[in-house]
């Protein structure tokens, strides 16, 4: 599979590893990781004025599923690092373990 989600060490820029720093807080209650970790976020992306989210979340019927998207609003939009900040849920490809983040399974690994 050539996907991958888009964790802290895939940061180009000090604004997206700020944002994504700032994701590591939305924690999954279920799991007990955080979505960035989990593999939960699958683009970001910045313009003028809007923060751009792909998310998705474990399975497409997560009970969770509105309380995260809030928490990941509410954590961007607090920044202020834009005055929009946008999340869209997909599920293609749906989340699998494998996206957990290989460097919180192995630290060291993919520093």
């Amino acid at each position: 599979m050539d996907f991958r989600p888009v964790y802290l060490q895939d940061a180009k820029t000090e604004e997206e590893r700020t944002i994504l720093e700032s994701l590591q807080q939305v924690i999954d209650p279920e799991i007990g990781f955080d979505v960035v970790n989990l593999g939960l976020i699958y683009g970001l992306g910045i313009t003028e004025d809007t923060i751009n989210v792909k998310m998705t979340m474990t399975f497409a019927g997560c009970p969770l599923m509105d309380y995260m998207v809030a928490q990941v609003k509410d954590i961007l939009t607090s920044l202020a690092l834009r005055p929009h900040v946008n999340v869209e849920l997909v599920f293609d490809p749906s989340w699998t373990p494998e996206f957990i983040n290989p460097a919180i399974m192995n630290p060291g690994a993919a520093q």
